[in-house]
């Protein structure tokens, strides 16, 4: 899949300068020690209480963003920002980090080869943190809670989170979850990582036997290539604006209570906008083994409490046994474009799976979208749609996919899938991240076809785009000479449209483009058969 998301947000929360790394082990540690690998302090709960982290705060209280400035908190200690707090293994403790403002990123990283445990991390009204490599579960302290295991909290009082990064963690209610009993269910499963706060990186996590998985409300966030496996609520929950959903693994839904669980839900109730939302290239099974114990119905991507404005939803594979495949109840310029959705009992109600975009729950039309380039059972939209393909059942299955019953979607040879979509909104690469299009023309759904020729590996040509980001213009230029005379180069911004795109040829291998009437944000250039991110800043 795509990285110009991780490199956006490692120019974003960058820290220049040297800095330090102070060690933690809760087993040896002792706050009389220097923070060496020789002299390590003790848990992160004991350095975090006793202020050995230089930082900042809001004041005066109650937080104003009119009035209210950062002041130094805990000055001369010794961690700063730009600085490394590595943890070896043990327990952690219940680390709650409030009100602390770094003036760059501090990073919580776990040792090479050691597994550190928290009980619970909170992060309220806390900026400029990294969270690397942690296991975070009440479990091995003796106990379950019925609260947030990870909790980044903006606060009206005490003032917002923002630019936070979780990465590589594992979150969990306890192991064993299918063995729990239904009862053990209800008490031990609780929330994974809940987000309050803008500018949040959630990327490669494992959030596990669980309840609601990730829920996100705040705006300019990311939840990227996480896995939310065993969960008895919702997969993930994307509620604000400007917010990528992408390549997250969301499976097997336990039916314990009366809650409608959903792969990913959002809903409007006016609290906060839900706009500019990307869910991409993510895969939603309602389960991978029929024998799973407490199964139940998982609705797909289900939007029921509109406004939705310009939402892209784009190459996911969703395996869910319920009407809801993606449903938008009031959606304004949205596209569902190049999905596969498929119920895998599509005879058994409630299903088989659709794509649905209708009015808002209050009557309200939804106008100016479109679907086109999906798989799906039914299909059921307000608005623009061509190039779809409706499958009625497990024979049909047969004629298009690998193995159907392995959730294994990716196109048999000469099935009718094949070349049949509309390239001019198809997303450049597949779900895989294979180049659109392979053959003659763009796939149907959310995978492009690979004939055996296409995966042998080819001699192609080094691109280098530089500088990215970048200002006023930038330079690409291959390791050999363009095929053609005059190479053919567009530019498209992350929805599909198409952004003029000056550029000249100053060599046989060079091209300058001319990037000063772009506005900032992030693009892809398309040349020939290349498709490169670009970023532009002001």
């Amino acid at each position: 899949m795509r990285t110009w998301l991780a490199i956006i947000l490692t120019l974003f929360f960058a820290v220049p300068g040297s800095a330090a790394t102070f060690y933690l082990d809760p087993v040896n540690g002792n706050l009389n020690n220097t923070g060496t690998m020789a002299a390590p302090w003790p848990s992160l709960m004991e350095v975090i209480q006793a202020g050995l982290v230089e930082t900042q705060e809001y004041a005066p209280l109650p937080y104003d963003p009119a009035t209210s400035k950062l002041v130094i908190k805990n000055a001369g200690s010794p961690v700063q920002a730009g600085d490394t707090l590595m943890l070896l293994s043990g327990q952690h403790g219940e680390v709650e980090i409030d009100r602390y403002v770094n003036a760059g990123m501090i990073t919580i990283l776990a040792a090479q080869g050691h597994q550190p445990i928290l009980a619970t991390l909170h992060l309220r009204s806390s900026a400029y943190w990294r969270i690397d490599g942690l296991t975070i579960s009440t479990e091995p302290y003796g106990y379950y809670t019925n609260d947030h295991l990870l909790f980044v909290e903006s606060h009206g009082w005490r003032g917002p989170a923002d630019h936070i990064e979780i990465r590589n963690c594992t979150v969990t209610s306890g192991a064993d979850s299918w063995n729990w009993t239904l009862d053990e269910w209800l008490t031990r499963s609780t929330n994974g990582i809940n987000v309050v706060g803008d500018h949040i990186l959630i990327e490669d996590n494992l959030v596990t036997n669980i309840d609601m998985g990730i829920s996100i409300v705040g705006d300019s966030c990311i939840a990227r290539n996480n896995q939310i496996i065993n969960f008895s609520g919702d997969g993930i929950r994307p509620l604000g604006s400007h917010l990528l959903i992408e390549g997250n693994l969301i499976k097997n839904c336990f039916d314990i209570d009366d809650n409608h669980d959903d792969g990913i839900q959002s809903f409007n109730l006016g609290t906060y906008n839900v706009t500019d939302v990307i869910i991409r290239g993510n895969t939603i099974l309602n389960y991978d083994d029929p024998n799973q114990p407490f199964l139940g119905p998982l609705q797909g991507i289900g939007c029921f409490d509109g406004p939705f404005t310009n939402w892209v939803i784009e190459n996911n594979v969703i395996s869910v046994n319920h009407w809801h495949g993606i449903s938008l109840y009031g959606a304004v310029n949205c596209r569902i474009i190049n999905n596969t959705v498929l119920d895998p009992t599509p005879g058994v109600t409630p299903g088989p799976s659709w794509i649905l975009i209708t009015d808002n729950k209050d009557g309200t039309p939804s106008t100016g979208c479109i679907a086109k380039n999906n798989l799906t059972n039914t299909l059921n939209v307000d608005g623009e749609q061509s190039h779809n393909l409706t499958l009625a059942g497990i024979p049909e299955y047969d004629l298009y996919f690998v193995d159907h019953s392995l959730v294994d979607f990716h196109l048999l040879a000469g099935c009718p899938a094949i070349d049949q979509a509309d390239p001019s909104v198809a997303p450049p690469v597949d779900r895989d991240g294979v180049i659109r299009p392979q053959g003659n023309g763009v796939d149907i759904g959310a995978y492009e076809y690979l004939a055996p020729s296409a995966l042998e590996p080819s001699a192609e040509a080094v691109v280098h785009l530089a500088p990215n980001p970048c200002s006023d213009r930038c330079t690409i230029q291959l390791d050999r000479p363009f095929d053609a005379n005059q190479p053919t180069l567009s530019l498209t911004n992350l929805y599909g449209q198409s952004v003029p795109c000056p550029y000249t040829r100053s060599d046989s291998q060079t091209l300058i483009i001319d990037t000063r009437n772009l506005a900032a944000g992030v693009y892809w250039v398309h040349l020939d058969q290349w498709d490169i991110p670009l970023i532009k800043v002001d």
